[in-house]
């Protein structure tokens, strides 16, 4: 029966690397897992190889029943989301995979450190908290991730987030302008705030309604303390509401990231924005020409700058960023 170092997952990378390193991997296996170990397939003439390194990491060796390394899955790896040390696929996804085990072994061979896998049932409510389902692995709903670098805490099933959104974060941040000031209508967890801060000296007003958005905005805000450049300051206000709190056009930059309500806001979007301020509008439709077509219903006569695909959101259907200035005059 082969032989495996049974060792606790959150020092398994370490002691594959050192193993491999040593020269006793055994390449006919896989490693595998359970809920509280990782097992690495190992080929050992003398035991006595790796005792000092086992006590050292509470590890040690056993007997085991690895997956050969003949049965790896060459199925195509599904469409997911890595949030810290989780993933995050959608329902749809178990559509492609008749067995569980067999979507799960394949994503713990592309991330064999992962601690939770997710299914996400649906996105619901005012907050779009995410309907989650726990599809393997411990329950880890508070995760640390991060966006080039920035440190972000998420509560999975609390707020909205999508770290395919980083790049759209850095994106934006790149073109805002020392001493600007902005405002962030839906702001989430902070992601568009704190690139700017980390970039610019801005002043950047970060708004969400939703409770827990708020607070994990100040903790986030706190996370990154030592690289921020800027000012970020943390709101919770209804967005129809915000102009009654402000004066006429104080804004340089206006941020809505709420793609299936963003254009009902546009009355405060107006209001914050001083004439030539630009506005970043985010809004799910087939292509830019609808996204256009809405627009003009509006019949704010605003300077089109650019329209941008960012995110892949249902077939043919896609989140769309627009860019405006609004008039000078």
């Amino acid at each position: 029966m082969p032989l495996c170092v049974k060792t606790p997952k959150h020092v398994a990378e370490k002691m594959l690397k050192i193993i491999r390193s040593i020269g006793v991997f055994d390449k006919h296996y896989r490693v595998y897992r359970d809920d509280n170990y990782v097992y690495i397939p190992v080929i050992l003439a003398d035991k006595e190889q790796l005792i000092s390194i086992l006590e050292k990491y509470n590890a040690e060796i056993t007997k085991c029943n690895p997956p050969s390394a003949k049965t790896v899955i060459m199925k195509k790896p599904p469409s997911y989301d890595k949030i810290g040390d989780v993933i995050v696929i959608r329902e749809k996804v178990l559509e492609t995979f008749q067995d569980k085990d067999e979507l799960v072994s394949l994503l713990l061979m592309l991330h064999p450190n992962i601690k939770a896998i997710y299914v996400k049932k649906s996105t619901d409510g005012l907050y779009r908290a995410s309907n989650l389902e726990l599809l393997w692995g411990t329950v880890e709903k508070e995760i640390i991730t991060k966006e080039y670098g920035l440190k972000f805490k998420v509560l999975l099933d609390k707020v909205y987030y999508n770290p395919r959104l980083s790049e759209e974060h850095n994106r934006i941040a790149q073109l805002v302008r020392n001493h600007e000031k902005i405002f962030d209508v839906f702001s989430g967890i902070g992601g568009f705030a704190i690139h700017i801060a980390s970039n610019k000296k801005a002043i950047v007003f970060a708004n969400d309604l939703n409770p827990y958005a708020y607070q994990l905005i100040i903790e986030n805000i706190f996370l990154n303390k030592n690289r921020l450049k800027g000012t970020i300051i943390a709101l919770r206000l209804d967005a129809k509401l915000i102009p009654s709190y402000f004066k006429n056009g104080c804004f340089d930059r206006v941020i809505a990231n709420n793609p299936h309500y963003s254009l009902e806001f546009m009355d405060a979007y107006d209001y914050l924005l001083r004439p030539g301020g630009i506005l970043h509008l985010y809004t799910v439709c087939r292509d830019c020409s609808e996204a256009i077509q809405r627009l003009s219903k509006k019949n704010l006569h605003w300077k089109f700058i650019e329209c941008t695909r960012v995110l892949d959101y249902a077939p043919y259907v896609f989140i769309h960023r627009i860019d405006l200035a609004k008039p000078e005059n």
